[in-house]
């Protein structure tokens, strides 16, 4: 075989191997970005731990007929809201991280997000383990790495090994809050709402007039609960199908070049997408 053709034969197959390290790092980008915005969506809910007390105390005052002059001040409440909050900033810093990192971008996440500590505790009914408490730290030590030391594509596999478990963890916990703590709440509102509602209109003395307007009005309330509900279970699905392709990259992190983890990628990043279509399509629907 001639020097030429060798070194052709050479070019193209180290030529080859580029590309296709190219295409899964495009895969991996599409990936994070999908699921930063599918994560994003939680800030377009509408609903929260104070949403919920004040709505809750509305209903209570319906049901006494009677205005309290003082506000529900749902103080517990709001300090689960920033708790929350503090748990959903780590989780889409780390994710506009691994975005940027597989655009071979040094990352730029404004990390005064994160400068407030988790603590162990509950707050307003929302449960705060040592376990969520460690993950919220590692990921946050991973963000400042990342940070101060110029992270770029080479530290990529580093990046994903270092925060796999924590960044499950704190989605879990994102899936815990919304789903057995917010969703639990809306249901307990729907149902003191059917029974104050129905009550109005059992009542003998509203006339047909009165009785079609409560009528309107319950289905505007329950109407607006429900679309809350299907928001979350949405988002939820969102957060299972993010939870599942970092476990994918986490397995492939050794072999980022792999064609098997681009196709998962693309699967992962499509799944996303289809969510996203159903959460507009809910929001557009209501």
């Amino acid at each position: 075989m001639s020097t030429l053709i060798i070194s052709k034969t050479i070019l193209c197959w180290t030529f080859g191997l580029a590309l296709a390290g190219c295409v899964n790092l495009k895969s991996i980008h599409s990936y994070s970005t999908s699921s930063l915005k599918s994560l994003q969506k939680f800030e377009d809910i509408d609903y929260s731990f104070r949403k919920a007390c004040q709505e809750e105390c509305r209903i209570g005052q319906f049901e006494k007929q009677k205005i309290d002059p003082v506000p529900c001040p749902c103080y517990d409440e709001k300090t689960a809201d920033s708790v929350t909050l503090i748990i959903y900033k780590a989780i889409k810093g780390y994710y506009q991280g691994l975005a940027d990192l597989s655009a071979n971008e040094l990352t730029g996440y404004k990390f005064n997000a994160l400068a407030k500590a988790l603590k162990e505790g509950n707050f307003g009914g929302l449960n705060v383990n040592k376990q969520q408490v460690d993950a919220y730290a590692k990921i946050s030590a991973i963000l400042t790495r990342a940070v101060t030391d110029g992270y770029r594509r080479k530290k990529l596999s580093l990046y994903i090994g270092d925060a796999n478990e924590s960044v499950k963890t704190l989605l879990q916990t994102m899936d815990f809050i919304l789903v057995d703590n917010l969703s639990k709440r809306l249901e307990t509102q729907g149902q003191r709402l059917q029974s104050f509602y129905f009550d109005l209109v059992e009542d003998s003395d509203a006339s047909s007039y009165e009785k079609k307007k409560i009528i309107e009005e319950y289905d505007l309330d329950i109407g607006k609960l429900e679309m809350r509900k299907e928001l979350v279970k949405s988002y939820a699905r969102g957060l299972s199908t993010i939870s599942r392709g970092h476990q994918e990259l986490f397995e492939n992190r050794a072999k980022l070049k792999a064609s098997e983890l681009k196709t998962l990628l693309v699967q992962h990043a499509n799944d996303l997408e289809d969510i996203l279509g159903e959460w507009n399509k809910i929001k557009n629907e209501n």
